[in-house]
């Protein structure tokens, strides 16, 4: 599944183009019906070729930002909705700005309304558009023009649709789900159900996870997704979890739904500021700040003169990493005033007399709130001469990190803290190859290229694939008798492979081969690498010979059935091998020459 938030001016066409899209109407409450005016988020559904799409219909309307912040905060496309009647309205320059802040860059923007005027007025709205969003990621989005009542362009607008998710990067899982809740009720004979889209990881049933700002503890009872029940959900997708152990009314919107152990609730972090034009910031002031589904209060205090980095605090701790996007918005004004990238969710707390010796050296001073940064931040924040700047950083005892400087201590602080981590993965999974590679990342506040900075010059660890292992450890379950014997049997017949349970291979030794690139999942049918790169030679040259491919010919060309040959090809697709037009399958952007 993928998820699309609309975005736009009140009265724009949004929930009507949604429902002409979906057959769904996404305004869920009789005042909305009434009024033909969204106020809270709305939700639906849509076949896309193999895929799911769930739309996140948000309102339009000034008064309900809020509503529209909380449907737009956990997702990674867009579709900016412009009446060709009206065009640029002030919504659309205020949402346009937050897809912006949220670092949203794939998306569709779509002129709605065309029945209502003439081809020269539809034609003003495209250059407006043009001039509006110049310099932005919206610029290169495909324009789609339309009319939901007629139905004119929705096919276009699917296509676009279709293209735009397919360039899309997959939904990062990072192994630490985390989902922001944006809708909680309780549901007669199942208790608590909390929605929304969840990232970074995976849920299944049964699992345990926290809830903050709250702290509680809940299980997973029932997940659904797209209107089915499911006992696992990967990041990426809209999902409906049932609770035990927790009542609604203890989890609102803005409630984050984690993992418990890969996360740390933060009440203070640091931040890049990412301004808008004509806003500043004052060196310390009050803001709301909107992260995920939710608004908090927050004290922002400037770390420089110019106001580029900034330290926020908030009254209640939330499950935050470097690299979250969060909106601010003015307490006083009601208006959106920048936004911020996360840098450091572990601002040190210092002693009095440290931080007097941090007020005399304005270099440690930076380095304390920046710990990995480059030359021009320590220019910046530290004034130094830009000319001797890496002299001197060099001369006070800092090193070069992945394009980055840090202090030795630093750096020796966290190749131990790798060291640990590492340790304490292989002893509680002792047959697994090792830790997570972007786990690890995490955990230490680094990203990949630190990372492999870090450990290039550590012989204890090795960084093998996408884990990350003691020197000493090998930990691969390929080597075992139950992977040798799974690896056999699916090669053996490669594309019509018995599937684990018939070999009595469980869930986690697929998993495991899965990350040694032995295996792959495909839509649930296991198949080997290996045969996934032979079929996708074989077709490859069978259109290369025929020109098109249909399921039955692909059916031939391996000598299986459709029940293997659908996910071989879906996967194909995906890939960019081949592409669908109609029934037939042909040559794909990314197919070999």
């Amino acid at each position: 599944m993928r998820v699309v938030a609309t975005a736009g001016h009140v009265d724009h066409g949004k929930s009507t183009l949604i429902e002409a899209l979906t057959g769904t109407d996404p305004d869920r409450f009789p005042e909305e019906k009434a009024r033909g005016l969204t106020i809270d988020l709305g939700f639906a559904f849509m076949a896309l070729g193999d895929d799911t799409v769930g739309f996140v219909d948000v309102p339009g309307h000034v008064r309900f930002v809020k509503n529209m912040l909380a449907g737009v905060g956990a997702v990674e496309t867009a579709m900016l909705v412009v009446a060709a009647n009206e065009g640029w309205m002030p919504q659309t320059e205020e949402h346009s700005r937050i897809l912006s802040l949220l670092g949203i860059e794939h998306g569709v923007v779509v002129i709605t309304k065309a029945d209502l005027v003439d081809d020269e007025t539809i034609e003003i709205a495209q250059l407006e558009l043009a001039e509006h969003t110049e310099g932005s990621a919206i610029a290169a989005w495909p324009l789609v023009v339309t009319d939901a009542t007629t139905g004119r362009g929705l096919d276009d607008l699917r296509t676009a649709l279709r293209t735009m998710l397919d360039t899309t990067p997959a939904a990062r899982d990072e192994h630490r789900p985390r989902l922001w809740v944006d809708r909680s009720f309780a549901a007669r004979g199942a208790g608590t159900v909390v929605t929304g889209t969840l990232a970074l990881g995976s849920l299944a049933v049964d699992d345990e996870v926290l809830l903050w700002p709250s702290g509680d503890r809940a299980r997973v009872r029932a997940i659904e997704s797209n209107h089915e029940r499911v006992s696992e959900v990967a990041p990426g997708a809209r999902v409906a979890l049932n609770l035990a152990g927790v009542d609604h009314t203890a989890v609102p919107r803005g409630t984050a739904v984690v993992a418990p152990k890969p996360w740390a609730a933060v009440r203070a972090f640091d931040v890049r500021v990412l301004p808008l034009p004509g806003q500043q910031l004052p060196h310390r002031t009050t803001v709301a700040l909107h992260v995920g589904a939710g608004e908090w209060p927050a004290r922002w205090r400037a770390l420089d003169e110019e106001g580029r980095y900034g330290r926020v605090r908030l009254d209640v701790a939330l499950p935050l990493r470097p690299g979250d996007r969060v909106v601010l918005r003015s307490t006083g004004r009601q208006a959106t005033i920048g936004g911020a990238e996360l840098l450091d969710v572990e601002p040190a707390r210092r002693t009095a007399t440290a931080l007097s010796r941090l007020a005399e050296d304005p270099l440690r001073r930076v380095a304390a709130a920046r710990p990995f940064a480059d030359t021009p931040v320590y220019v910046q924040l530290a004034g130094l001469d830009p000319t001797r700047a890496d002299d001197a950083l060099a001369a006070a005892g800092f090193q070069r990190l992945g394009g980055a400087w840090a202090t030795s201590d630093t750096i020796a602080d966290r190749r131990a803290d790798a060291r640990r981590l590492v340790r304490d993965f292989h002893r509680s999974h002792p047959d697994e190859p090792g830790l997570d590679a972007a786990l690890l990342a995490s955990r230490l506040d680094l990203d990949p290229a630190r990372l492999r900075a870090l450990l290039a010059e550590e012989p204890a660890l090795v960084a093998d694939h996408d884990v990350v292992r003691h020197h000493e450890h090998v930990g691969r379950a390929s080597e075992t008798d139950g992977g040798r014997q799974l690896l056999d049997a699916l090669r053996s017949t490669p594309f019509a492979p018995p599937s684990p349970a018939e070999l009595d291979a469980d869930a986690r030794l697929v998993r495991l081969l899965a990350r040694e690139g032995l295996v792959v999942d495909l839509d649930g049918v296991v198949f080997a690498t290996s045969a996934l790169d032979d079929a996708r030679a074989r077709i490859t040259q069978a259109i290369a010979d025929r020109g098109t491919l249909t399921v039955s010919d692909a059916r031939d060309v391996l000598g299986s059935t459709r029940k293997y040959v659908l996910p071989i090809l879906n996967r194909l697709d995906s890939e960019g091998v081949t592409r669908r037009r109609g029934d037939d399958r042909v040559a794909g952007p990314r197919a070999a020459p």
